[in-house]
């Protein structure tokens, strides 16, 4: 069939498909030429090649939608190409920040200067609302405080004494041992010095529990023990406070076999390493591992009958009292 004749009723392909017009064009015809091709490289021969375009981005196409950042025109119908609606919407928030003075396309505005008047007055009542909350928790926890550390002394005092029925508190003053009832009128019992005196049944008096306290390995420790000024003897021996190596040092609490070492010891007390014990009621197994620590507990025992033995021991009760009454 000549050439002629195929374009009049068009071309038929291998496969039977009718050509692309569907009219009787020519399949080669219906097929885009190489100029009218975009690739990124744009150049060459062959399929691909042919010169760079700008790919339209909107080509009569119908608006996706309103956008409030977009003015009317940038995306009208017709031929609007990438590039342009950058610029577009560079030139639109560029304005709009401009106007307000804070964007990219206007001078920075002007910042507000807080004074310094502002700035104090707002330290100065927040350091008001912090301080009355301070002394407002103080204030309610202080009394909670002081009961509970009266609780642990009351248990305390007990415990070294071996149980008296009750006890009163005898305060130094002027040199000498006084109850509450013989002290001159106005002296500050809070400020002097205290130790406890306890009684049994018959209202005999048992022994003395004195606090004390000096530095151990780390820090303070506080403890309290009861002595006999009769025989001489403590009684016993409890850590109220401290702040030992855990492990090591707060075996002067958890040590059972320490702390009973100062029932029945004589003062003054005598440190010795367990092997080395010979059996002296004036000596105390230290703690291995831990030396300091229990020297220290046995040296504040020490300097604290130093203090006042002798008062404890020229002091005569007028009869027994009844604080802490059991």
């Amino acid at each position: 069939m000549s050439d002629e004749i195929r374009k009049e009723k068009g071309a038929v392909g291998p496969h039977g498909e009718e050509g692309a017009d569907g009219g009787g064009q020519p399949r080669e015809d219906s097929r885009p030429k190489d100029d009218e091709l975009y690739t990124p490289q744009g150049g060459g021969g062959g399929t691909g090649s042919g010169p760079i375009r700008e790919v339209a981005a909107v080509e009569g196409g119908p608006r996706v939608g309103p956008r409030e950042d977009l003015r009317e025109d940038v995306l009208r119908p017709g031929k609007v190409t990438l590039p342009q609606v950058a610029d577009r919407l560079a030139e639109k928030r560029g304005g709009a920040d401009g106007a307000e003075g804070t964007g990219p396309g206007g001078p920075p505005g002007p910042e507000e200067e807080v004074s310094s008047f502002r700035l104090v007055l707002t330290l100065a009542l927040a350091g008001a609302v912090a301080g009355a909350l301070l002394v407002f928790v103080f204030l309610w926890s202080q009394p909670q405080i002081q009961a509970y550390d009266a609780m642990v002394l009351r248990e305390a005092v007990t415990e070294v004494l071996h149980g008296p029925d009750h006890f009163e508190s005898v305060f130094v003053h002027d040199g000498a041992l006084m109850t509450a009832d013989r002290l001159p009128e106005g002296a500050d019992t809070l400020a002097l010095d205290r130790v406890f005196l306890g009684y049994d049944q018959s209202g005999d008096p048992v022994g003395f529990a004195l606090q004390a306290e000096g530095f151990g390995f780390q820090d303070l420790i506080t403890l309290i023990f009861g002595y006999d000024p009769g025989t001489r003897e403590v009684l016993g021996m409890k850590v109220l406070k401290h702040l030992e190596t855990p492990g090591l040092g707060d075996k002067i609490v958890k040590d059972s076999v320490f702390v009973s070492g100062f029932e029945g010891a004589e003062a003054p007390i005598e440190g010795v390493k367990p092997d080395r014990n010979t059996g002296d009621p004036h000596q105390v197994d230290m703690i291995t591992g831990a030396t300091i620590s229990s020297t220290a507990v046995i040296r504040i025992i020490n300097e604290r009958l130093v203090e006042m033995g002798d008062l404890l021991a020229a002091y005569q009760p007028a009869g027994g009292g009844q604080e802490g009454d059991r």
